[in-house]
């Protein structure tokens, strides 16, 4: 499945969240207007979107739920409040939320109450194309990858480059004043050594992104956007000036005759009395005179 080219551009600016569903975890981008929802879950193995518009939500609701006459707006309000103070919270949710996965679609489940009469809702998440999942997942990790090697690396630039300010202050004389301040010399190999044995072991079991990440996934996803913005601009460029229909002003280039007329009103035209600033050539603008300053003699001491 494939999302339109609006909603696509509307869920890469929002971040990666947690939902827990029994237990499974999903990373999920949710995003819901008055008369349509798109919904993007995965859980790293697969991934799963909707898009769904105002008729299809109305053939749905009236599916589910037959006693509730409401507009399609209630809906999404009720479901927007529903779902998001979900989203990211460390609690595994209710029983009224729940999933049941197929070979090629992802159904979740909602069970809540809209005016005091039971609410029931469902998504019909199926397998996102591969454009989105480059988009959304593949293109903006691999930038925050390249962003965090470029740190990692200047990092350690950095730790070289103290150490050996260190070893400069101690060859000079200066000694610690507190043991507990001493390090040892940074040695890059290690470094990542302990970083493969131990931390990334650590992290298989962990979900979520932290505060840092997710902010990193919201600058390269800016830039990204920049960049596309920039090379469309590129492309659809005039070489001509274009004519402004909306204003009323069309261009001489665009219509001959439009052109002839203006050359043939122009000597009835009255010149205005004062020109303006922008008009005066450079031989009838004031001339600014630059006061030289006088050279002083030097005095001596005993002068």
């Amino acid at each position: 499945m494939a999302l339109s080219p609006h909603m696509d551009r509307t869920l890469l600016q929002l971040p990666w969240q947690m939902l827990h569903i029994a237990d499974c975890s999903f990373f999920v981008k949710v995003h819901f207007t008055d008369s349509s929802y798109c919904f993007l879950v995965s859980d790293l193995s697969s991934v799963w979107c909707e898009e769904a518009a105002a008729g299809v939500i109305e053939e749905r609701s009236k599916e589910l739920n037959k006693r509730l006459k409401a507009p399609i707006s209630s809906f999404l309000s009720h479901l927007s409040q529903f779902i998001c103070p979900l989203l990211d919270s460390k609690e595994k949710t209710p029983n009224t939320i729940s999933c049941t996965r197929t070979p090629d679609a992802l159904l979740l489940h909602v069970k809540s109450q809209l005016s005091g009469l039971p609410f029931y809702w469902d998504f019909h998440c199926r397998e996102a194309d591969v454009s989105t999942v480059c988009r959304q997942f593949l293109q903006p990790l691999l930038s925050m990858t390249k962003a965090l090697d470029s740190q990692c690396q200047e990092l350690c630039t950095l730790l070289r480059r103290k150490d050996e300010e260190i070893q400069d202050y101690q060859e000079g004389g200066a000694v610690l004043s507190r043991d507990r301040l001493r390090t040892e010399t940074f040695e890059e190999d290690a470094f990542y050594k302990t970083l493969m044995s131990k931390n990334i072991p650590e992290q298989r079991g962990s979900s979520g992104l932290s505060e840092r990440l997710q902010q990193l996934y919201r600058d390269v996803v800016v830039v990204q956007s920049q960049q596309e913005a920039a090379a469309a601009g590129d492309g659809v460029r005039p070489l001509k000036e274009e004519s402004h229909e909306g204003d009323g002003h069309v261009s001489a280039a665009s219509d001959p005759s439009t052109a002839q007329q203006e050359v043939d009103d122009g000597p009835k035209q009255k010149p205005s009395e004062v020109p303006p600033d922008d008009a005066l050539s450079l031989t009838q603008r004031p001339s600014i005179v630059v006061a030289k300053a006088k050279k002083r003699k030097a005095k001596g001491l005993f002068t």
